[in-house]
């Protein structure tokens, strides 16, 4: 039909350039974040690109609903506003098509939503912490640059290199000066260097080649002073991701038949977004309605802070089922039940229901 092709034309257009605004917010916040995190060497540079790019794709779980709710909230309320809701119900189009409609798109939206949630976001989570450790793993040497003093991780020291050869793989006038954990102090001056990982255990060496090592505790004047022709340094321990890839990477048919509260929170968190595009799309509808003398701005203003509502609620519940606080039959799904009512109530107060008891009390 016409009206509903001009409808959910109106909405898709809408939600495009609400997403695509979101989107540019959030990627702007975690650019700030990605380039924090190459300055503090955590982070290579080759990667920025990347990690940005999983980065959006994690983000758009929470893009997508929003966007939803918001494009339907403006179109319709821009409806009212301009006197359009009215021409479309003077020509016999009742408000439950409208409605109909609305569901209709935001169920075929829903199903979008559920591919990333399922499918994509896992496999992004995963691929994310893999190129994530790997750059932790080697930016401490590759973030380096010749001529210039480098700060080492956490804080426990200080590597200068001269220069590198051609391919970058070794160093010439190698200084390090790191802090140990038992008060003292380590001081070592090599030729040459290279970078190497442990294959069993994942450590981070750098190794040292034609050099002297010093060695002293503060407070103290005694030093301890070696020469070496092959020294190995650790420079960086294996990260350990598996708590973090067990219960956001893990695919979601394994994810079902683990029965652990973490594992059941994480499933409740990918199912949410698909049940939110459509609650929130249905709550827009009588959400939206206002009358041209009424600022629109406000709806969507008490629309803004039921969603804050709502997430707060699903996040306290998310971490309740962590927690194990919540049986896994209830999990999110009494907040599910709270939207739905909520629905309910307002779609009938705008489809009339209140005049049905105004009438009946003018027939007595």
């Amino acid at each position: 039909m016409i009206i509903a092709r001009y409808l959910i034309k109106e909405i898709a257009q809408t939600l495009f350039a609400v997403c695509l605004v979101l989107m540019l917010i959030g990627l702007s916040g975690q650019l700030v974040k990605v380039f924090s995190d190459v300055a503090a060497g955590t982070l290579g540079v080759n990667t920025v690109m990347m990690v940005l790019g999983l980065k959006s794709l994690k983000m758009l779980l929470v893009v997508l609903p929003l966007s939803l709710y918001l494009a339907v909230l403006m179109t319709l309320g821009r409806f009212y506003q301009n006197h359009e809701m009215a021409a479309i119900s003077a020509s016999g189009i009742s408000q439950i098509y409208i409605v109909q409609v609305v569901l209709s798109f935001a169920f075929l939206f829903s199903i979008m939503v559920g591919i990333f949630s399922f499918q994509i976001t896992p496999w992004a989570n995963g691929l994310y912490q893999e190129v994530f450790t790997k750059s932790k793993s080697s930016s401490e040497l590759e973030g380096m640059s010749a001529g210039r003093f480098k700060e080492a991780s956490a804080g426990a020291g200080v590597i200068y290199v001269e220069g590198f050869n051609d391919k970058h793989t070794q160093m010439q006038g190698v200084f390090i000066q790191q802090r140990l954990k038992n008060n003292a102090e380590l001081v070592i001056r090599a030729n040459t260097g290279y970078r190497e990982i442990n294959s069993e255990t994942g450590d981070q060496f750098m190794v040292l080649e034609n050099g002297v090592r010093y060695q002293r505790t503060y407070g103290e004047l005694d030093y301890t002073i070696i020469e070496f022709e092959r020294h190995g340094v650790r420079i960086g321990e294996k990260s350990s991701v598996t708590k973090y890839k067990k219960h956001t990477a893990i695919p979601t048919l394994e994810l079902i038949k683990n029965n652990e509260p973490v594992y059941r929170a994480e499933f409740h968190s990918r199912l949410s977004p698909v049940l939110l595009s459509l609650l929130l799309a249905a709550l827009a509808v009588p959400l939206s309605q206002t009358s041209p003398r009424q600022g629109s701005y406000f709806r969507l203003g008490l629309g803004l802070l039921m969603y804050i509502v709502f997430t707060n609620l699903l996040q306290v519940g998310k971490s309740w089922i962590t927690q194990d606080k919540v049986p896994a039959v209830v999990g999110l799904w009494w907040v599910y039940a709270i939207m739905l009512c909520l629905v309910i109530v307002l779609l009938m107060h705008q489809l009339g229901f209140r005049y049905l008891f105004s009438s009946e009390k003018n027939k007595k």
